[in-house]
């Protein structure tokens, strides 16, 4: 069961009009393909995909689950979107409850044990030894655990175990943790166990698996813990979302998608029909991943570039991620920005910067690092320099900008913006 409905507020713009996990990675792929090719590895073909926020594109993405072979006689990948059947079922109130909402789907298939993902964090994981060392221990229930730094506790789930991987202490998203080794939000449940806990869970009012589910079973049931000690990244925040893609330029990077052997959806948007990149003569692309249908003129150091991207003579894209058909114009500059799909950037703009600035003043918890953000399918004016800091809204347009100069730390947005973007 890949829990795919997050709304991803923190991601802002690059999440408010499509599912986290459906937020293009990596030049080619979606944050979901990383959790899809671990299954597709493991061969775990049977998958029920939760979806609610904005779900379109991600089901656009997914089809029938056949790139991940996850179709035909023996795998099945089936999309749930919510829905209101009586009084007891509406809008998945948490990610416990968004799994008892679809459990006639388990009930179906039988399976002894069922395997719940996050489909918005980018590692590589063989679920087949955690499930292993889940049957090993004889446990009821077993999540995957990671060390993290200190200062991050307060993000997750915090275990505390005995020498024997035991779980004896859960606390989410505590102020003080008492260890650092943190839930990733992976978890092995035995299927009468994960029946029976939802339903005691449902019962009392309980939504969350983190919240709810894992602390009532504390000294009723038998709970490992499963050592990771891979990559992995929480990508919930625009600045881990950055910092993940750009770790792929990293040399020595423990991010290999070849060896991973990630994959995904070319068909959609037709990527698969685009022509190999075009790099000219008198270009220069250095530490940077292109892909299929790019042209680049001019230079590109340390940079992402999705299918599509233009990259005009004179122009310089640096420390960056431009997404999906973004044109980028003669002279223009681009720097430590992440650039959605189907951006304008005009010739002789310049965004973003080195310059270090207060955070983003609509959104001081968002923006703080000195990134630049702008939305997709938006337009930057001829000429216009854009400070670090700034967020510009999808749909964006030359008349929105007010003169020649966003400072740092501004957003630019339509006069109605839908509260639901905010």
């Amino acid at each position: 069961m890949l829990l795919a409905g997050g709304r991803g507020t923190r991601l802002n713009i690059l999440a408010a009009h499509r599912a986290k996990p459906a937020v293009p990675f990596a030049g080619v792929y979606r944050i979901i393909d990383f959790a899809l090719s671990n299954c597709m590895d493991g061969k775990l073909n049977v998958m029920g995909v939760l979806t609610q926020y904005r779900p379109l594109s991600l089901m656009n993405h997914l089809t029938d689950g056949s790139p991940w072979d996850m179709s035909g006689r023996s795998g099945a990948l089936k999309i749930m979107p919510p829905y209101q059947a009586s009084e007891d079922f509406d809008w998945y109130h948490g990610t416990a409850d968004a799994v008892y909402q679809n459990l006639n789907f388990i009930w179906r298939h039988k399976p002894d044990r069922v395997l719940i993902l996050s489909g918005d964090h980018i590692y590589h994981m063989d679920y087949r030894k955690m499930i292993e060392f889940h049957v090993h221990n004889d446990s009821d229930f077993t999540i995957a655990a990671m060390p993290v730094p200190w200062e991050e506790t307060s993000r997750f789930g915090i275990i505390v175990s005995d020498s024997n991987q035991k779980i004896v202490e859960f606390q989410e998203k505590p102020k003080e943790a008492k260890s650092n080794f943190a839930s990733m939000g992976i978890y092995v449940f035995n299927t009468g166990v994960l029946l029976e806990e939802l339903q005691r869970a449902h019962k009392n009012g309980g939504t969350d698996f983190g919240a709810d589910v894992i602390p009532s079973m504390l000294g009723r049931r038998k709970l490992s813990a499963f050592p990771f000690d891979g990559y992995w990244r929480d990508v919930g925040t625009i600045d881990s979302y950055f910092d993940a893609n750009m770790d792929l330029l990293t040399p020595n990077t423990p991010m290999d998608l070849s060896r991973w052997k990630v994959r995904t959806n070319l068909a959609y948007e037709s990527v698969h029909a685009m022509s190999p990149a075009k790099v000219s003569p008198s270009a220069r692309v250095a530490n940077s991943l292109v892909s299929q249908g790019c042209v680049v003129d001019g230079v590109v150091e340390n940079s992402i570039l999705s299918p599509g991207v233009i990259v005009e003579r004179g122009a310089v894209v640096k420390d960056s991620i431009v997404m999906h058909r973004s044109h980028v114009g003669y002279g223009a500059k681009v720097v430590r920005s992440i650039v959605d799909k189907h951006v304008t950037i005009k010739a002789g703009a310049s965004v973003g910067s080195y310059d270090r600035c207060e955070p983003n003043k609509l959104f001081p918890t968002h923006l703080v690092a000195g990134l630049v953000v702008v939305g997709k399918n938006s337009i930057v004016p001829e000429g216009v320099t854009v400070g670090p800091n700034v967020i510009i809204y999808p749909g964006v347009g030359e008349k929105h900008f007010s003169g020649p100069t966003v400072e740092p730390g501004e957003t630019i947005e339509p006069p109605a913006v839908h509260p639901a973007m905010r």
